[in-house]
């Protein structure tokens, strides 16, 4: 897809923005931009709304056409969200604050339907054939990506976790501020065939004749380098050191935000979710992450704090642990706390530890955190049974039915587990998961799940709009559904995690929405058993999925 004015590639010496001619056929990796905003429009400019004036929509596109006009203080924050799934972070990002103006990017077309179904306005493309620097971008002020997790989560084939392809692409990462344009450095009238080098003001082999060699002329001073490299070339080669270029998308989380800024976006918050396997084995990346993001030779943030956080522990029914930064360009997020780094890195690679006697070479601080609850109390625990009015007593078995190990007397495989507990992390075979009394022989029972039941599980609202698109006849995608909402971040965590940057306070929406989602109050005020549920017959739970037409 192609979002962005073409590069005149002309071969006229670059010229910098005092017009000075570059040495050696040096030229920026700038997009060339004539300046052309919704102010300079003629249609606008008698009153015709963005969104009907064909100028703005094709300047804007794929954004919406009314961030064609230049974004002014008191206008909604203006946000992209990299890899939105099916929303589930605009989920909970609404419930702190629904005022902003926000645009997911999503390749899956499942997803991007959902997202759009739920109100979204949604890219639905490879965030990697989006050029950042796009004109109609520079009013956003936030950022927020969710990267693909399956080279990094334990049940895939775990690339993401090797040793030498994280190094290389850490090494890559980098060099994102020099590619960028924030590399700070002494004297640069090297770049104009000067004396000096970059560093130091030494003088270069060669130019000891130069009559500026032992003094300073107009070209010679410090100051930052230019962007040298375009998102497609930084991309490329970050895909050239890992088998799985899934990995190398990582690097999009400094991409985007330094292009942003790089084109005058007024950028203030960088948030990011990931399989929190990246902090546990996969440090590095991570590190190269804050390190750009904090270091004066970098952004140059106020602060960049990482954490692995578990939804549950915030309202959920059932586990889903990852790994969230949050950057902040001025000062501190809400929530913020420090705290014991050396400690908490102990325990984070306590693996490590074990093993090798020594922490991992490269990690990033973890002296910081944002902690929503800030002493009050947590919200109550949701068992599997309360949030989908299921008998307490009952269980679930994820897989069919299996042998008992003679040893422990359990089913071998694991895969079943009691409903009076917070579950475990939903995946996409729970599509097929049944429940049943816990006197009934694992792997017979009849009741069925819901499409609905399945998001409700990880918080989403009861009526979610979980579309799927058909790729064949008669095709009802009970597994796509599945998988869409095994995959994104639950709306507790959104809720938690975008309140620390941004909107009203966490705490009282979340606990009003838990309570609303869960029927807590129901719950509560109901002192007789609860009756059998109905049986959730695998045909009532296709039928549930079907309630989700096509987009």
């Amino acid at each position: 897809m192609v979002s962005t004015p073409v590069r005149d590639a002309a071969p006229e010496p670059a010229l910098d923005e005092d017009g000075r001619p570059y040495a050696n056929g040096f030229r920026p990796a700038v997009l060339e931009w004539d300046g052309w905003t919704c102010a300079d429009c003629i249609v606008c400019g008698t009153g015709t709304q963005c969104a009907d004036c064909q100028a703005c929509t094709d300047f804007a596109s794929p954004y919406p056409p009314h961030w064609a006009r230049p974004w002014a203080e008191g206008d909604p924050e203006r946000g992209i969200e990299l890899f939105g799934g099916p929303g589930g972070m605009s989920a909970g990002r609404n419930l702190v604050d629904n005022g902003g103006d926000w645009v997911l990017i999503e390749w899956n077309r499942d997803a991007a339907a959902t997202a759009r179904a739920a109100g979204h306005w949604v890219i639905e493309a490879d965030v990697r054939t989006l050029d950042p620097r796009h004109p109609a971008l520079r009013g956003v002020r936030r950022v927020h990506g969710s990267p693909p997790c399956q080279t990094l989560s334990g049940a895939g084939k775990r690339a993401g976790w090797n040793a030498d392809e994280v190094a290389e692409l850490q090494s890559i990462m980098w060099q994102a501020s020099e590619a960028f344009g924030y590399l700070q450095v002494d004297d640069l009238c090297s770049l104009y065939g000067g004396p000096h080098g970059y560093f130091g003001g030494d003088v270069l082999d060669g130019m000891e004749d130069h009559p500026d060699a032992d003094g300073w002329g107009e070209l010679c001073g410090g100051g930052h380098l230019p962007p040298c490299m375009s998102p497609a070339d930084f991309r490329k080669w970050a895909a050239s050191v890992v088998s799985d270029d899934r990995t190398a998308l990582m690097a999009e989380m400094l991409i985007w935000p330094m292009c942003l800024v790089q084109i005058g976006a007024p950028l203030i918050s960088i948030t990011m979710e990931q399989s929190a396997n990246l902090l546990k084995q996969s440090p590095a990346l991570a590190e190269a992450i804050q390190s750009e993001i904090t270091s004066v030779e970098g952004f140059g943030w106020a602060w960049c704090s990482w954490q692995v956080a578990d939804a549950a522990d915030y309202g959920a029914a059932t586990h889903r642990e990852r790994a969230w930064m949050v950057a902040t360009r001025y000062g501190r997020p809400r929530y913020a706390e420090e705290v014991d780094g050396d400690k908490a890195a102990r325990a984070m690679w306590a693996h490590v530890l074990k093993r090798t006697g020594a922490l991992p070479d490269w990690t990033p601080e973890l002296d910081r955190r944002i902690e929503p609850y800030q002493g009050r109390p947590a919200l109550p625990t949701v068992t599997v049974a309360a949030a989908l009015n299921l008998p307490a007593d009952w269980w679930a078995d994820t897989r069919g039915k299996r042998g008992i190990n003679p040893e422990t007397g359990k089913p071998k495989g694991g895969g079943s587990f009691p409903l009076n507990d917070v579950g475990p992390c939903v995946t996409a075979p729970w599509y097929s998961i049944k429940f049943r009394p816990a006197h009934v022989p694992q792997g017979e029972g009849t009741n069925t799940i819901t499409a609905a039941e399945l998001g409700v599980l990880v918080g989403f609202p009861r009526d979610y709009p979980w579309t799927y698109i058909p790729t064949r006849k008669n095709a009802r995608g009970v597994r796509n559904i599945a998988q869409m909402i095994a995959d994104p971040v639950s709306p507790f965590m959104g809720a938690a995690v975008s309140a620390a940057i941004q909107g009203e306070d966490w705490y009282e929406p979340t606990a009003t929405y838990q309570a609303t989602l869960y029927r807590l109050d129901e719950q509560a005020a109901d002192t007789d058993p609860a009756p059998l549920p109905a049986p959730r017959t695998e045909e009532r739970a296709i039928e549930q999925l079907e309630l989700f037409p096509a987009a």
